[in-house]
């Protein structure tokens, strides 16, 4: 694909435009960090791809020759696409949402944007409508990209049976519509949010804030995607009185944009079409006003911060010596420990990383609760740890400052650490400090002290297993590693991760039940897990006589290799 600068008029202004839109775009490997950076043709590529797989599976629900095959005399396509166009928009909304709190940071210029462009002989206006018309050419893209395909597609599909113009120009204008005014409105409202949380908090508060606020708009966005609601309208089950405890949620403002474009029967969604173009209207102008009133501000703002860049830092809370001589065997562990705890409240990229996966853990666990009360009691503590767990296991991967690892690579010489020793006890320090303290008092009301003091042994031994397990080869030092990943391989195994807790998660649930039956089969359980952690040790003390020492960076396999013959 052409760069970008060639396809806009060459002068100072759209060269601007080019720019923040390659800023946006850029990974953090521009950054002086180790990233992807994605160009313009294959983010719109993955962002078009949803959509399109979508329409194409739902040609099996509405082809009319497979209805016949399946005795389904009397379809009506248009009732029964309701919740289908329920999916579009939540999926156009979700995308959307996401990219934009993923580039949350690249919405406003910063300290190298100052450096390069305050020197030059540009007003602060002329950057700023730049800046906007990057930014809103972006969305206007990404919206169109999203539901190009389904666009075309989806309305095709559902006039199957109609066979008749009319029809599909009908329903693809409604479907068009829906979609690309929830796309917008997902961007102007994050985009509205980001100028407020600006103009309202001081500069240090909106940099705490705005990692929390990111964390619970991922979350959100992932349990609107995922809820047991949008299941059920996946299915063309809508209970009676639901619209009215959903006429809050923007996703159905916009369904109903579609029904009321449409002409479907169905007024009482209808009626929520207004409420999306006066919520689409409001974003925008709160986006626009927003950004006009601290864009100034927040650009000026930054000459300061070259002036306190080499300001002096002020010391955290300390533990005091007795606790960290309890915590950490030795100095190495502790300010290895403390680096890692540094880099999970600090770093937006590990965060992020973080909290995206705790938000699907999340979704799990609220789906669980809302299920069956009595199975949660036993399978929400299991996995919250298995998230905990295997969240930090994949965050770990991610480097932070490789420039400066060479610290660690000189303070492991002597005394030397066994291999994966400050991981585990961090993991260990993470799951397993508040179990006791949290699930003994709670279970105790549902299932009596007894049994509540069983369970929770069973969930920490469980969770001190997944660790012992996750790091039997682990011979790293959590961020400090060079490892040579891609996206594709993270989408694996997060997806791995999370067939695992769907196996994992009940099989330990009834495992924990069977158990309180009888005290032979907690004694029985005890017996197992103790084997488990025999074998696990003893695997463990054979890999370390082949690899004892601490790895830094991965080694690509050898091109070739010199056989010696003589």
């Amino acid at each position: 694909m052409k760069p970008l600068s060639t396809w806009l008029p060459r002068t100072p202004f759209w060269i601007l435009v080019a720019h923040f839109v390659k800023r946006t775009l850029a990974g953090e490997a521009e950054e002086g960090t180790e990233s992807v950076s994605l160009g313009l043709g294959m983010v719109l590529a993955i962002l078009a791809s949803p959509g399109a797989f979508a329409s194409i599976f739902l040609f099996d629900k509405y082809s009319t020759l497979l209805q016949w095959f399946r005795g389904q005399m009397h379809f009506d396509p248009y009732k029964a696409s309701v919740a289908d166009e329920y999916f579009f928009v939540v999926l156009s909304m979700t995308i959307i949402g996401l990219v934009m709190v993923l580039r949350w940071n690249r919405l406003f210029p910063d300290r190298r944007d100052f450096g390069n462009l305050a020197q030059l002989p540009i007003p602060i206006y002329q950057i700023f409508l730049a800046n906007f018309a990057a930014l809103f050419g972006l969305a206007f893209l990404f919206a169109a990209v999203i539901n190009a395909v389904s666009a075309i597609l989806f309305p095709t599909i559902v006039t199957l049976s109609d066979g008749s113009v009319a029809a599909f120009l009908r329903v693809g204008i409604a479907h068009w519509s829906a979609v690309f005014s929830a796309s917008l409105f997902s961007f102007f409202v994050v985009f509205a949010l980001v100028g407020v949380l600006m103009l309202v908090l001081p500069s240090r508060v909106f940099r705490v804030v705005s990692v929390a606020v990111r964390m619970l708009l991922v979350v959100a966005l992932l349990t609107e995607f995922l809820s047991n609601l949008f299941l059920q309208l996946l299915s063309g089950r809508l209970p009676g009185s639901a619209l009215q405890n959903m006429r809050f949620l923007p996703s159905i403002w916009f369904l109903g944009l579609y029904e009321k474009i449409a002409h479907t029967p169905n007024p009482a969604l209808a009626h929520f079409g207004n409420w999306a173009l006066i919520a689409l209207a409001a974003s925008i102008l709160i986006a626009v006003a927003a950004y006009s009133l601290c864009y100034r501000r927040h650009f000026l703002r930054l000459a300061e911060t070259f002036d306190n860049l080499g300001g002096a830092r002020h010391a955290g809370p300390r533990l005091p010596i007795w606790l960290n001589r309890v915590l950490f065997r030795t100095g190495f562990e502790h300010a290895c420990s403390s680096f890692t705890l540094k880099v999970l409240l600090r770093s937006e990229r590990h965060v992020m990383s973080l909290g995206g996966y705790l938000g699907l853990g999340l979704v799990m666990v609220a789906q669980t609760a809302m299920d069956d009360a009595q199975t949660a009691l036993f399978a929400v503590p299991l996995l919250i740890s298995f998230f905990l767990i295997t969240g930090l296991r994949v965050v770990f991967d991610l480097p932070a400052a490789l420039s400066a690892n060479w610290v660690f690579q000189s303070a492991a010489d002597d005394p030397r650490p066994l291999p994966g020793a400050v991981a585990r006890r961090f993991l260990f320090l993470s799951v397993l400090s508040w179990q006791p303290v949290l699930l003994i008092p709670l279970l105790t009301q549902h299932l009596g002290w007894p049994a509540a003091c069983q369970v929770t042994a069973m969930n920490m031994a469980f969770s001190a297993l997944a660790v012992e397990l996750l790091l039997l080869k682990y011979n790293k030092i959590a961020f400090t590693y060079l490892v040579h990943t891609n996206s594709p391989q993270i989408v694996i195994r997060i997806i791995g991760a999370l067939l695992a807790a769907l196996l994992l998660v009940p099989l330990l649930t009834a495992l924990e039940r069977w158990t309180l039956k009888d005290t032979s089969h907690f004694g029985l359980l005890a017996c197992l897990l103790g084997l488990a952690f025999y074998e696990v040790d003893r695997r463990r003390r054979l890999w370390l006589e082949q690899e004892s020492v601490l790895t830094f960076e991965e080694r690509p396999a050898e091109a070739f290799e010199l056989l010696k013959l003589a």
